[in-house]
C-alpha cells in the first residue's frame, strides 16, 4: 500500500492539505481578501474623487485664464483703435464739432475785420491785418483737423493721460523739451570740465572759448548715450570726498 506523502513548500508554516482542511484558515483568508477588496474599492473611490476634483480645478483654471485673456483684449482695444475712442473726456468735445470753438473763431476774425476797415486796402497796416486773419484761420483749422478737444469755453485742452490719440499734444513735446534741456546742460557741464585744468578757468567761464564750445555742442547731441556710459564707468557722479562742505 502506497504511503501518503505530505509536501510542505518552503516558506509556509502548515502543509497545503492542512490549510485546505482548515475552515478557520479559509475564513481568515476570505476575510483578508474581503478587506483587500474593500481597500481597493476605497482607493478607487478616492482616486475617482481626486480625478474629478483635479478635472474641476483644471476646468475652473481654464475659465479664469479665458476671462483674463478676454479682459486683456478689451483693455487694449482703445490702444489698438485710438481713433474710435470716445472724445467725451472730462466733458470735452472735438474742436471741429464745438459750437463755442466756432463762435470764438468768428469773434476773433470779426474783431480783426473791424480794425481792417480803418485802413486803406493797400496800406501796410491793412496788409498786416490780412496776414493776421489768415494766420488765425489756419490756427483754428489746425486745431480742428488734428483732433484737439475743446471745453465749454471753446478753447483747446491738452490731454496728458498717455492716450495714443493725443500723444502729440503733450508727450512728444515733453520728450523733446527734456532732450533739448539735457543737451544744453550736458554741453555746459562738458565745457566746465574741459576748462577746469586750464590756466585761467574763471576767465574762460566769462569769455567763452567758441571753438571748444562748438566741438562740445556737436558731441552733446548724443548726450543720453554719453550719460549712460559715464554712469557705468563711475565718472558721472563725483566722489563725496571731493565735495567741499562749508563749516557749520
Amino acid at each position: 500500500m502506497a504511503s501518503t506523502v505530505t509536501f510542505t513548500p518552503s516558506g509556509l508554516v502548515s502543509p497545503l492539505k492542512a490549510l485546505a482542511s482548515s475552515k478557520s484558515s479559509f475564513t481568515g483568508a476570505h476575510s483578508t481578501r474581503g478587506g483587500l477588496t474593500a481597500v481597493v474599492a476605497s482607493k478607487a473611490r478616492v482616486s475617482c474623487a481626486a480625478s474629478e476634483q483635479k478635472s474641476g480645478i483644471e476646468g475652473s483654471g481654464k475659465q479664469i485664464a479665458t476671462a483674463l485673456a478676454l479682459a486683456a483684449v478689451l483693455s487694449t482695444a482703445p490702444l489698438a483703435f485710438p481713433q474710435n475712442a470716445s472724445a467725451d473726456i472730462a466733458g470735452l468735445t472735438p474742436c471741429k464739432d464745438s459750437k463755442a470753438f466756432a463762435k470764438r473763431e468768428e469773434k476773433e476774425i470779426k474783431k480783426l475785420a473791424k480794425r481792417l476797415d480803418k485802413y486803406a486796402p493797400d496800406s501796410a497796416p491793412a496788409l498786416a491785418i490780412n496776414a493776421t486773419i489768415e494766420k488765425t484761420k489756419r490756427r483754428f483749422d489746425f486745431y480742428g483737423s488734428h483732433g484737439l478737444l475743446c471745453g465749454a469755453d471753446g478753447l483747446p485742452h491738452l490731454i496728458v493721460d498717455g492716450d495714443q490719440a493725443h500723444l502729440g499734444e503733450f508727450v512728444y513735446p515733453g520728450i523733446l523739451f527734456l532732450y533739448i534741456a539735457g543737451w544744453i546742460g550736458w554741453v555746459g557741464r562738458s565745457y566746465l570740465i574741459a576748462i577746469k585744468d586750464s590756466k585761467k578757468p574763471a576767465e574762460k567761464e566769462i569769455i567763452i572759448d567758441v571753438p571748444l564750445a562748438s566741438r562740445l555742442a556737436w558731441r552733446g547731441f548724443i548726450w543720453p548715450l554719453a550719460a549712460i556710459s559715464e554712469l557705468r564707468n563711475g565718472k558721472l557722479i563725483e566722489d563725496a570726498a571731493n565735495i567741499t562742505v562749508s563749516p557749520r
